[in-house]
């Protein structure tokens, strides 16, 4: 870490980011103490990860419309759940909704794709998503394409976790006009990776993460809480309508599964919408909890009638939110008994 911050110039951006990798790391220290990380494993991660992260912030990487997961001859997917492994505390971590997750594997299995319409709470999503599935003996964690914002692109501290994820960048809504210059060129992009997203539908067996509030979560400013932000309709309406046309042109089927995702205490994100990089990072010890809802079926008979479009919506946004409640108030009560037992 030394050599990283004597490498970065005074008052440059690589000297800001290399500030708050030294925050981070320390912080991580603590976590992987209070996991009882074997000294021999946090050595070996931590030289990684000072590797990996001194070469994205000297050169970065340039990321493909369609990232695919670099697995050799560096294995960046496993580096990643490694790297956070110790901060999830796995005795309080779930995965429910089995039952739906079984009904997604045999979906992909037969050649048919799947869309999970999830909250999105913190940078670690993807590889707590990954972690709770490798928990629960399922293949399918490395198959997901995250759709995923600019910033796990560009940010030379995501950079070395993003490399090891199968990704699908576009720009939200929330930042396409920051800066107003660049809004013709971000839209440009956009248009790519909807033409690429259509084919993967077209071809089968595609595996999604989509997040349609457009960014994560953040805390009600009254209650502190973590309040699921609200999905975007016409975000969900064009999937849909992407969805109809690959069953139409290749007799691929799309499946939308609600996904409830209570990760926050992880990597949490700062409290107001920040669109550059950059952002500070807390490497604390938490829980992970997630929930596959019960699919929303696609029903092409109702056309784009806007009752059956609101009907759609409404059925994930209330799936989603029910679910989430239900784990917050769980977890609520298991720290109130943890905090008893102190």
């Amino acid at each position: 870490m030394d050599y990283l911050m004597n490498s970065a110039p005074e008052g440059s951006q690589m000297r800001e980011a290399v500030t708050i990798l030294d925050g981070f790391m320390n912080e991580y220290a603590d976590s992987n103490i209070k996991a009882n990380t074997p000294a021999s494993k946090y050595k070996e991660i931590m030289s990684q990860s000072v590797r990996l992260m001194g070469e994205a912030l000297a050169k970065g990487h340039q990321f493909d419309i369609l990232h695919r997961a670099v697995r050799e001859p560096f294995d960046y997917y496993r580096f990643g759940v490694e790297f956070f492994r110790p901060l999830l505390e796995m005795d309080n971590s779930k995965l429910l909704g089995r039952e739906n997750l079984d009904k997604i594997v045999s979906y992909i299995d037969r050649g048919e794709n799947v869309i999970l319409l999830s909250n999105h709470q913190t940078e670690v999503d993807p590889q707590a998503i990954e972690i709770l599935l490798e928990e629960a003996d399922c293949d399918l964690a490395s198959q997901l394409i995250f759709v995923a914002g600019h910033k796990v692109t560009t940010d030379p501290l995501a950079i070395p976790f993003s490399l090891g994820q199968n990704l699908l960048s576009i720009h939200s809504k929330k930042y396409i006009e920051n800066p107003p210059e660049k809004k013709a060129e971000k839209q440009a992009h956009n248009t790519k990776t909807m033409k690429k997203m259509q084919g993967l539908l077209e071809e089968g067996g595609t595996f999604l993460w989509v997040a349609p509030s457009g960014g994560r979560d953040r805390p009600d400013p009254l209650t502190r809480e973590f309040v699921v932000a609200p999905f975007d309709e016409r975000s969900i309406q064009m999937f849909k309508l992407m969805a109809q046309k690959a069953e139409v042109s290749s007799g691929r089927k799309t499946h939308f599964f609600p996904m409830s995702m209570l990760t926050h205490e992880l990597v949490p994100p700062p409290d107001g919408i920040k669109a550059g990089v950059g952002e500070k990072r807390s490497a604390k010890r938490g829980a992970a909890c997630i929930w596959f809802g019960d699919e929303v079926t696609n029903d092409h008979s109702a056309g784009r009638s806007k009752e059956a479009q609101k009907m759609f919506y409404d059925n994930i946004m209330n799936q989603v939110i029910d679910k989430y409640d239900t784990l917050k108030n769980e977890r609520s009560e298991q720290l109130k008994k943890m905090a008893t037992q102190i």
